[in-house]
């Protein structure tokens, strides 16, 4: 389908020129008088034959004067010819023109002649400078999020390119068709014949794969590439560090997650890993064409405290790929919440002291705030979701039965990454008598057991976990502790069981739930269940026990937050009644006042609304850091590899690929092909034509 256009419309009225050749060709008929011969009457017929062809000559004579009047008129009148168009206007009528330039973090890569911003920039412009004098300009900076700059469009033709010099890339990524819908918005107006948006953009893989549908009525969609090429890039994508608590000098694990994105080349560099702004590691990295690899680094931290981490890699075409933040933190103490199950009774007495007694005296003997174990006791009963440590371990003694509630807040903790170590009691209301809580722990039953005599520990399980700490010695001597009550358990898988009781029953099992981890003690730590309190390997026991669980596990990324997306800081109770004096500093400067919101457990968050600059944020009270995090690009704009614009992609949109005369490209597309030319030339060749037949007739 073709669309005609003209640009000096006025023109057409000259049309009325084609009456003179008719009045001409009036004027000019010969006017002959009959003289009859009787001599010549035989050759009327032969006359009238040749007089018919000498009329259709001057028919056709008449015809061609008046097509090459035609043809001048239109070619002054300057056609112009689109393909696709919905659109039959004059160039000179108004138009809404909205330009959205992309502005997200893929168009910082550099080109030899600069940045591809830089090109988009100067494409702007270009469309900007064809606008006509009467066309209303609008401009859209989209990333993510689209950005209008002019509330109703403007005339000021310099206005706009100053905008479009002003604009820089964001850390954000793109959304096409979000900018696209914004533009749609605006087009428009009442003096307006037609609309047109013009998108200038990178257009790379990771966008969205529909970018336009059905357009309305008398609007253009341009799509203009900035490049169409492929650029090498490879990106640090994530910073795994260790869900649990670290320790002063605990060697930590730090997993890297690196891209090459090129499909043709490999990509070679070293990779080191800072903390403070001082190098910790260095690892040379090979990646092959599109693929993706986890570099591990193993450092260690001598002294508590919360530290700025850094990987970076050798800088390439999109430098804001080429690092990442994250935030360690260090602690001196483990945090522990120690929680008192049911004081059950045996042989009708009150079991005095209780489990927890025992426990809570391993873990701090001294009763000093200055121990390795910060432990805050409380009751199952008033059990909530301040009590539970965020890098701590929950220890649960004797645990209850019949207290959904309670159940569901512990589940949840662990499942989301928390720690717990369960001593199971053997009281008549023990929640390992319910069926959900044996199913929970790793179990397809459980039993209670007595034995006068007592069992004793076996089989301890090697590999760091809890008893491979202790030697040969220190086993024998766990192993002599007796416990006369304790929970069988059936169904354990054989590698989760950290050790034995000398009957076959599993006495000590790990099993994971969700991201997080449990520890399983098949009896309850006091004297009605045996002398294990009493030996001198209960306190390192209890400790190794919590240390492992603390300071072991998966990866994580909490500290971590992904540009565009809110960043949640969870706060201790102290806080939740402080919140008016908090707020959030950003490393690029300025203070930012958090919205703060309840959790459904009665816990707090301080929410930063979608932070759009990379850096470090600490959240503050008046002059005191109480945490901090990281935000980082989300690096699935690094891939700058170009994406197909076919027709199911782009729909009715058209493409103007960027060439050394991108003027005209843009000129063409937008007022279409001018064919003057073609009429000039049709218009001497009827003149040429009428001459001929002219002077035969």
């Amino acid at each position: 389908m073709f669309g005609l256009g003209f640009l000096n419309g006025l023109f057409l009225f000259a049309l009325g020129a084609i009456v003179l050749p008719v009045v001409i060709h009036i004027l000019n008929r010969r006017r002959l008088r009959k003289i009859r011969f009787s001599s010549l009457e035989f050759i009327n017929e032969l006359n009238k034959r040749r007089m018919s062809k000498v009329n259709l000559r001057r028919w056709i004579v008449l015809l061609l004067r008046t097509l090459a009047v035609v043809f001048l008129v239109l070619a002054f009148a300057r056609p112009t010819v689109r393909s696709n168009a919905s659109l039959l206007v004059a160039g000179g009528a108004p138009k809404s023109v909205v330009v959205c330039l992309d502005v997200s973090y893929s168009m910082g890569a550099e080109q030899e002649e600069g940045t591809v911003f830089t090109r988009a920039q100067s494409l702007a412009a270009e469309v900007v400078d064809q606008c006509g004098e009467n066309d209303v300009v609008n401009l859209v900076a989209f990333s993510a999020r689209p950005n209008v700059l002019f509330e109703s469009g403007t005339r000021n033709r310099q206005v706009v390119k100053t905008a479009i010099r002003g604009m820089e890339v964001t850390a954000e990524g793109t959304a096409i068709p979000a900018a696209i819908e914004t533009a749609l918005g605006l087009a428009g107006g009442p003096e307006a014949a037609a609309e047109e948006i013009y998108v200038i953009s990178d257009f790379r893989e990771p966008a969205d794969s529909v970018l336009a549908r059905d357009l309305p009525k008398n609007t253009r969609l341009i799509l203009l590439p900035v490049y169409r090429g492929a650029i090498d890039n490879v990106s640090i994508d994530r910073v795994f560090t260790p869900r649990k608590l670290i320790r002063p000098g605990e060697a930590v694990r730090v997993g890297v997650a690196v891209t090459n994105h090129s499909r043709e080349h490999s990509a070679d560099f070293p990779m080191e890993l800072s903390i403070g702004g001082k190098r910790k590691a260095e690892k040379l990295v090979n990646l092959a064409p599109s693929s993706s690899a986890t570099v591990t680094f193993i450092i260690t931290m001598a002294e508590a405290g919360t530290y700025r981490g850094r990987v970076s890699k050798d800088r390439d075409r999109l430098p804001i790929d080429d690092d990442r933040g994250f935030v360690l933190e260090v602690s001196r103490q483990i945090p522990v919440t120690l929680v008192r199950g049911v004081k059950w009774q045996a042989d009708g007495k009150t079991v005095s002291p209780p489990a927890w007694f025992y426990v809570e005296k391993a873990l701090n003997p001294r009763s000093s705030s200055e121990g390795e174990f910060s432990v805050d006791v409380v009751d199952q009963s008033t059990l909530a979701v301040a009590n539970l440590p965020d890098r701590g371990v929950v220890v649960w003694t004797d645990p209850e039965g019949s207290d959904p509630r309670r159940f569901d807040l512990v589940e949840r903790y662990v499942r989301g990454g928390g720690a717990l170590m369960v001593f199971l009691g053997n009281g008549p209301r023990a929640a390992w008598r319910e069926e959900k809580f044996q199913r929970y722990l790793g179990c397809e039953r459980m039993t209670a057991r007595e034995k006068a005599d007592g069992v004793k520990f076996v089989s301890f399980s090697s590999g760091g976990r809890i008893f491979g700490l202790f030697n040969e010695e220190e086993l024998e001597l766990l192993s002599q502790s007796r416990l006369t009550r304790y929970v069988g358990a059936a169904g354990i898988p054989a590698d989760s069981v950290l050790v034995y009781f000398d009957d076959g029953s599993p006495g000590v099992w790990e099993c994971r739930r969700g991201e997080g981890r449990i520890i399983v003690v098949a009896a309850s730590p006091d004297l009605a269940s045996g002398n294990l309190p009493l030996s001198p390997m209960f306190l390192p026991f209890i400790h190794a026990g919590v240390s492992y669980l603390a300071s072991t596990g998966g990866s994580d990324s909490r500290g971590e937050c992904l540009v565009g997306s809110d960043l949640v800081f969870d706060l201790a109770p102290k806080w939740s009644v402080q919140t008016g004096g908090l707020r959030v500093r950003a490393q690029t400067g300025g203070d930012i006042r958090p919205v703060f919101s309840q959790t459904q457990e009665g816990g707090i968050k301080a929410v930063v609304s979608q932070p759009r600059d990379v850096g470090f944020y600490e959240l503050l009270a008046d002059t005191t850091q109480i945490m901090e995090a990281c935000v980082n690009v989300d690096t699935r704009e690094s891939n700058l590899n170009p994406r197909a614009l076919d027709e199911r992609a782009i729909g009715d949109a058209r493409v103007i690929e960027a060439s050394g005369n991108i003027a005209g490209d843009i000129r063409r597309e937008r007022q279409g092909r001018e064919i003057y030319a073609v009429l000039f030339f049709l218009a001497v060749a009827a003149l040429a034509a009428e001459a001929l037949l002219g002077r035969k007739a």
